[in-house]
């Protein structure tokens, strides 16, 4: 297919490297293996595979997804091995595909797929960080299959910020732009979600925000950041959710004002969780708890992830550090770091 020239040495390619190579051209190569923490990109690239190679209807056959941590490699190249069905080709994903080959044997299978990849299968690999010592890391170097997905940083996340905000039609201002960035980090799928909340603000009062009064909102939310520190919120996430409440302590931020934000998340998580349960439509769930139903997608991971039970279990942690705020003799960042790491709690701990 083109793509087995060897490139040892040179520098490894990045996101617009792949646009400007492939997916603007349409050439697709049979491997792509996508490395690194910028997950907002990666979905965009899958997508765009995904619609130029198979179109709507072909998807239902020949899109198939896997994760890593739950698929043995054996049944990832199985898939990658058949033919497609009803197509000429056929799309894998395979999510953090580091965690499927974490033996001599699943690696030296694999390698033997890379080196001889089959021509109707475009397979798409993706991790947020890879060992390039592995020889099957090497092997997709080689053959230019693999590409850097580190997220932006400093001028060009800025300028990432203000490209995404003026497709919304934000006027935002670098200084503005740069204040997000340092709220939010470089976690282009949150920046995102900010980006649309703001958007959304401009849509409930019916008219343009102005460049003054776009920095004024934004000021009142770093004057208060919980914006991350919720979005977070859910089963595993106890190291991201940890590290942005330290940073918002060093900022001067007292769990006296963060505790109230996490409490709010869960209660909402629940209101949710009940309401669906009860076979009620997300509008009728906003009316009765006044709650706008677009923002309900902020709250799917938290509820997906703790449940019905896990989040009964979480209001009750949550009130039980409202109290202890108000009571006990325990400092309150302990308090506070308890109560994130109760919300955080993954079945297995």
């Amino acid at each position: 297919m083109g793509y087995r020239q060897k490139s040892k040495g040179a520098a490894i390619p990045g996101f617009q490297d792949l646009v400007e190579q492939d997916l603007k051209t349409g050439k697709f190569r049979p491997v792509y293996l996508m490395a690194g923490e910028d997950t907002l990109r990666i979905e965009g690239v899958v997508e765009k595979i995904r619609k130029d190679v198979l179109g709507e209807s072909g998807s239902a056959f020949n899109f198939h997804v896997f994760q890593g941590d739950q698929t043995p490699v054996e049944r990832v190249l199985q898939q990658a091995l058949s033919l497609p069905m009803l197509g000429n080709l056929q799309v894998i994903w395979v999510k953090q595909v580091d965690r499927c080959l974490n033996n001599q044997d699943t690696q030296g299978a694999f390698e033997k797929y890379l080196a001889h990849p089959v021509k109707e299968t475009i397979l798409l690999l993706s991790a947020d960080k890879v060992d390039k010592r592995k020889k099957w890391v090497k092997v997709c170097q080689e053959n230019k299959f693999l590409f850097d997905f580190t997220p932006p940083s400093g001028e060009a996340l800025v300028q990432w910020v203000l490209k995404a905000a003026r497709r919304e039609k934000l006027p935002l201002e670098s200084d503005q732009a740069r204040i997000l960035c340092d709220l939010v980090g470089n976690d282009l799928m949150s920046l995102k979600s900010e980006i649309d909340k703001l958007a959304l603000l401009v849509e409930d009062r019916g008219q343009a925000i102005g460049a003054e009064e776009l920095g004024r909102v934004i000021m009142d939310q770093a004057a208060l950041e919980g914006y991350e520190i919720t979005a977070n919120l859910e089963p595993g996430k106890t190291p991201e959710v940890l590290k942005t409440w330290f940073r918002l302590s060093e900022w001067g931020r007292s769990p006296f004002e963060i505790a109230p934000l996490l409490i709010s998340r869960v209660r909402k998580g629940a209101i949710l969780s009940a309401g669906r349960a009860q076979n009620m439509a997300d509008r009728e769930i906003g009316a009765l708890s006044g709650q706008n139903p677009w923002s309900f997608r902020y709250l799917e991971p938290m509820v997906r992830g703790m449940g019905k039970n896990g989040l009964g279990t979480a209001l009750e942690a949550a009130l039980e550090c409202d109290r202890r705020l108000k009571g006990s003799p325990l400092k309150p960042n302990i308090i506070i770091e308890k109560l994130i790491m109760d919300l955080c709690r993954s079945d297995g701990d």
